[in-house]
């Protein structure tokens, strides 16, 4: 099980945009911002549900920059 500690150092380390609220023993409350809009809304989560949120955050994040890789190669910048 994670615990709050772990659920923190996913959210850092990921650099997923939330923050820890409360931590049950099955589920989590998070204020997740949206980077487009810079709206903030609460959401209630399973553990299980957060680890495959930050599962696909992961992702997403992984495959953009490897869609930007030979851009940047192109014009100098190594990624």
């Amino acid at each position: 099980m994670l615990g709050e500690r772990e659920v923190v150092r996913l959210i850092q380390d990921n650099e997923y945009p939330a923050r820890l609220i409360e931590a049950g023993l099955v589920w989590l409350e998070l204020e997740i911002t949206d980077a487009k809009t810079n709206t903030v809304r609460r959401q209630r989560l399973s553990k299980s549900a957060f680890a495959d949120l930050i599962l696909d955050w992961r992702d997403r994040r992984n495959r953009s920059a490897r869609e930007l890789a030979p851009a940047l190669r192109k014009i100098g910048i190594a990624a």
